[in-house]
């Protein structure tokens, strides 16, 4: 009678799939047409001011009050080395501590990319900042880079924290915080609003693009 043979050890299971989007192929070509929005703004903005630029950097100039400065320099710290070390790290604990990888490297990716996107903007345009504002910065104006952190981070704690489908509330809170960066940006007059756009595109451009690759190339490896 011949010996039994030994049960063979299957493939280790994948992990699972993470689902940030519902339909990652529409999110990818979102993402890159919004990309491609702010590749075309690039060409076509000019280095000074758009008239739009000029007029609400008036509107905010005549809405000054001391506590909405305040609220703006809180702001500008929170997009800041020390504000965004936190903000990161913070989220990169709650995804180690949940052991959620995939979702680990998509937001890391789109953090990553969305910083070096706007540096390498910034460095080829040399669009110069406007003038008389509250804060000197030394890099150039477009896009705006706190702008871009805020838009890309916000939509990534959308995509890595809720569910397709159930995102009614997130989503408005996701623009709000965007904008919320971009107004303080045209309010201390360290950038135009135009600026502000770029870089609000930029952001939400990158986390779209990057969740849904990331998605779609592990459920091609599953």
């Amino acid at each position: 009678m011949p010996e039994p043979r030994p049960p063979t050890r299957g493939r280790a299971a994948s992990p699972p799939v993470e689902h940030f989007v519902a339909e990652p192929r529409r999110s990818v070509r979102l993402g890159a047409a919004l990309l491609a929005l702010v590749a075309l703004m690039a060409i076509r903005v000019p280095v000074g001011p758009l008239p739009l630029d000029t007029a609400w950097s008036e509107a905010m100039r005549d809405g000054f009050t001391p506590g909405l400065e305040r609220l703006a320099l809180w702001l500008d710290a929170l997009g800041h080395a020390s504000g965004v070390i936190v903000v990161l790290g913070a989220i990169t604990v709650v995804l180690i501590r949940a052991r959620r990888w995939m979702a680990l490297t998509a937001f890391a990716l789109a953090e990553g990319a969305s910083s070096l996107l706007s540096a390498a903007l910034k460095a080829l345009l040399e669009r110069p900042r406007p003038p008389a504002g509250v804060l000197h910065p030394l890099s150039t104006s477009f896009p705006s880079g706190h702008t871009s952190f805020a838009a890309v981070t916000c939509v990534s704690l959308v995509l890595a924290f809720t569910l397709p489908g159930r995102r009614r509330v997130w989503w408005p809170l996701a623009v709000l915080g965007t904008c919320a960066m971009g107004w303080s940006r045209t309010f201390l007059h360290v950038h135009w609003l135009s600026d502000v756009i770029a870089g609000a595109l930029l952001g939400v451009s990158v986390a779209l693009l990057v969740f849904a690759a990331t998605q779609l190339r592990a459920a091609a490896r599953s």
